[in-house]
């Protein structure tokens, strides 16, 4: 018979999830962890931010130097 990991209720007194813990545990531990996850969505959202923004000043100075030529055209010119 299965029973909760968390506070050992049977499968008879509540409906056991796939993970192992009965409904009430598991959304206790999704609110325990809502602030680590938002806190990984937050950075992972900054850090795409810094690469984009990276990227366009990249582009700009190529533009700048480099106009519309391709990579293997600026190869070329030594």
């Amino acid at each position: 018979m299965k029973h909760c990991r968390k506070c050992s209720l049977s499968a008879m007194s509540v409906h056991i999830l796939s993970s192992g813990f009965c409904q009430e545990c598991q959304s206790e531990l999704e609110w325990k962890n809502a602030p680590r996850i938002h806190k990984q969505q937050m950075e992972r959202k900054a850090r795409i931010q810094y690469y984009e923004k990276g990227e366009k000043y990249v582009k700009k100075k190529w533009k700048e130097k480099y106009g519309d030529d391709d990579v293997d055209t600026v190869r070329g010119y030594k």
